[in-house]
């Protein structure tokens, strides 16, 4: 799959400095490239409430993506230790 990255991604991962996590995250992405559709990727969800975004967790991460035909785009990546109503509000 063809894989696209959203300003807000970029700009939340330049400022992350666990090593550990960001390693994930790139694994991540290579697995999605790798894959010929969003069911082959472990650990992925819909989102409640909204049409098309799914998220994918990997360690303390979420990545929300959004599957267009045979393109990902990687909207957002939220970190999570406590969820709550608010975690995804204003995505739809």
């Amino acid at each position: 799959m063809i894989v696209e990255y959203s300003k807000l991604l970029e700009k939340k991962v330049e400022k992350m400095t666990d090593k550990i996590a960001i390693k994930r995250l790139l694994d991540l992405v290579i697995l999605l490239k790798q894959a010929k559709s969003l069911s082959e990727i472990p650990n992925v969800r819909p989102i409640k409430g909204t049409q098309g975004l799914y998220r994918i967790t990997t360690g303390d991460y979420r990545l929300i993506v959004e599957p267009i035909k045979n393109t990902i785009i990687i909207v957002l990546l939220v970190d999570y230790r406590r969820r709550n109503e608010k975690t995804y509000r204003g995505l739809d």
